[in-house]
């Protein structure tokens, strides 16, 4: 969503200098500002990998840490192998 303009196309002015206000004093933009209340956890859904700093989605945190950051095979998971 820009931030001029789309509050011509979805609400009225009053309510649209409202939000934009709103989103300035927590330091958002208006789309991070919206969408806020449906992200999961987090400001705007988003964490930082702990090993290489990497911005992801918190709800993919997971997947980056099995596929970038495996866990290196211990001595038994080898010998089963």
């Amino acid at each position: 969503m820009p931030e001029r303009g789309w509050s011509i196309l979805t609400v009225r002015e009053e309510t649209a200098r409202r939000v934009k206000e709103l989103a300035k004093a927590q330091g958002l933009t208006v789309d991070e500002f919206i969408n806020e209340p449906m992200n999961p956890s987090g400001r705007s859904g988003w964490s930082e990998c702990s090993l290489c700093g990497a911005r992801v989605k918190t709800k993919n945190l997971h997947e980056h840490m099995d596929k970038v950051h495996p866990k290196p095979l211990t001595s038994q998971q080898l010998q089963k192998t």
